[in-house]
């Protein structure tokens, strides 16, 4: 059934977003690390959507039939990804659409190119937010197709889940210095 699979990324991602919001609030209110909290849950995600595609398709490099239960779990943890990004409020960076901020980005650079004295504009800053998240999602789209072609999407799949990780327990063991350093973050 065509619409399946678009069903259950919808869904799933939804689902992510559904569970993120309370969870990731309800740690931020008690003073837990909410961040640590919404990457950990990502990764662990993303690793096991690629335990089940190693499960169920092996070695293989590609997927003909793509699996629902893979989708649903990788939609799952970009769900919550949505919802750790959204709690960040990093303002005037779109994290979530690429359309965003390429049109951000170009719309404020046709119209406001520079100030009258041709001095950068004081709209620098945002400028630099929208071209990283430009660039950042250029780069990660690479990544992804470097590792998925050698490796297949299981394989892939648990390295990407696995780097969340490694970058969970780094946010961690930074956030137990500062505590220990007696630093508000």
């Amino acid at each position: 059934m065509p619409v399946a699979r678009p069903a259950a990324a919808v869904g799933a991602f939804v689902a992510g977003c559904v569970t993120g919001v309370p969870v990731l609030s309800g740690l931020a209110a008690r003073g837990r690390p909410w961040f640590v909290a919404g990457l950990a849950g990502e990764g662990l995600l993303l690793v096991a959507s690629g335990a089940v595609a190693l499960g169920r398709y092996g070695l293989a490099k590609a997927v003909v039939h793509t699996d629902c239960v893979v989708i649903g779990g990788v939609a799952l943890a970009m769900g919550l990804r949505a919802s750790t990004a959204l709690r960040m409020h990093v303002p005037g960076m779109p994290t979530l659409l690429s359309q965003t901020a390429m049109a951000e980005l170009v719309d404020d650079l046709l119209d406001r190119p520079r100030t009258a004295s041709g001095a950068p504009s004081r709209r620098t800053p945002a400028r630099v937010r929208w071209a990283g998240t430009v660039c950042g999602i250029f780069v990660g789209g690479v990544l992804g197709t470097w590792l998925l072609v050698p490796l297949g999407p299981g394989r892939a799949l648990i390295v990407i889940g696995a780097a969340v990780l490694v970058c969970a327990a780094a946010s961690h063991a930074a956030g137990v210095r500062r505590e220990g350093a007696g630093i508000q973050g």
